[in-house]
């Protein structure tokens, strides 16, 4: 039988730390977490997703979290 987890997502912004919390049956991914610090953190959010065939340097999630001033991005059980 499949049991719903509990994770801690850790991170720091502006060099502040902070954390969040997720629940899934599976560890997040590092897309859904900053999703979630995207989603914690700025008001009425709107994002545009990549396209299939572009294939940009950079995910816009990963941009939008990068100009946010998020890093150290750390998932664990709890």
């Amino acid at each position: 039988m499949t049991r719903l987890e509990h994770y801690i997502v850790q991170y720091s912004i502006n060099g502040r730390s902070d954390s969040l919390a997720m629940r899934g049956y599976g560890e997040p991914t590092l897309d859904q977490a900053r999703l979630q610090i995207l989603l914690k953190h700025i008001p009425q959010l709107q994002i545009a997703e990549d396209a299939p065939w572009e294939r940009p340097t950079r995910s816009s999630l990963e941009s939008r979290t990068e100009e946010l001033g998020v890093s150290d991005i750390r998932i664990r059980r709890t």
